[in-house]
């Protein structure tokens, strides 16, 4: 699933390619994509003549401005957002949507799992809805330090990996990044949440900036099948430290790294430098 460093990386792309672009035209292949409460008729005459005014993101939420409107995209498991020039040849199997831009381009949604949504509300209104307005800050935020994980972690006996992957509480982060996080912070996945320290939650916000920054800086991480377009791979598989790498030894003590599950997630860490007790 495409996490926050990911997900900034493609909007990242889709702004010098389609920003200030107009909407010629738009065709929903696959009806459920779209989680508003209106008909797919009515959700492409909506959208079709609207400029594309900026791409920006809250948290894994890809936000589309389109002057008083705003599309939100949530890629989920398998989602791609792709841009062609009209013409192109692509793969039409797993195309969900079609928008047809000005200046001869193509964006197209493709979903092999079909489990990304969109959404179309009021740009002025948006952040007072679902699903948005249930969105936890993300760890760049600035109104955060370790005092609010504290705050909203604390209270709960869950182990911290499963807190730490509630959008709810901070937003961007998920099981691949999580797992990068506790090992950073030294910190064993299955520790209780309210049995962390002050300090413990510090170090999580700390690594948190480091390891999402780094992983943006290197175009996300390839794990799957993720592409920010197509034909080019993230990088940041290549720095990770536990994830994936069970049964090979810690980069910083030696020790193999062991893999279990943490409310039913796969979950890599180092028993020695994350020690349980």
């Amino acid at each position: 699933m495409p996490e926050l460093p990911e997900v900034e990386t493609v909007i990242r792309i889709l702004n010098k390619k389609v920003k200030g672009l107009t909407i010629e035209n738009v065709k929903i292949t696959y009806p459920n994509l779209v989680k508003t409460d209106i008909s797919i008729s009515d959700f492409e005459n909506k959208v079709k003549g609207r400029k594309i005014d900026n791409i920006s993101r809250i948290a894994k939420h890809i936000i589309f401005e389109l002057q008083e409107i705003v599309l939100i995209s949530h890629l989920r498991m398998e989602g791609k957002w792709f841009v062609y020039d009209k013409g192109d040849v692509y793969d039409p199997k797993h195309v969900e949507a079609i928008f047809e831009l000005s200046n001869n381009k193509m964006l197209i949604y493709n979903d092999t799992r079909k489990f990304g949504t969109l959404h179309l509300q009021d740009k002025n209104d948006f952040k007072n809805q679902n699903p948005i307005a249930k969105v936890g800050p993300e760890p760049f935020d600035n109104s955060i330090n370790g005092q609010y994980l504290m705050d909203v972690m604390s209270k709960s006996n869950k182990h911290i990996k499963t807190v730490l992957l509630d959008q709810t509480k901070i937003s961007g982060i998920g099981n691949i990044y999580a797992d990068e996080i506790l090992f950073d912070s030294k910190i064993h996945p299955e520790k209780r949440a309210s049995s962390l320290s002050l300090k413990d939650f510090e170090n999580i916000l700390d690594s948190s900036k480091k390891i999402l920054k780094k992983s943006i800086d290197l175009g996300g991480s390839t794990i799957d099948s993720y592409q920010p377009e197509q034909g080019i791979d993230g990088k940041f598989q290549n720095e990770l430290k536990v994830h994936l790498r069970k049964a090979k030894p810690c980069f910083e003590c030696g020790k193999i790294i062991e893999k279990i599950k943490v409310n039913g997630r796969g979950t890599y860490f180092c028993s020695q430098c994350q020690n349980l007790y």
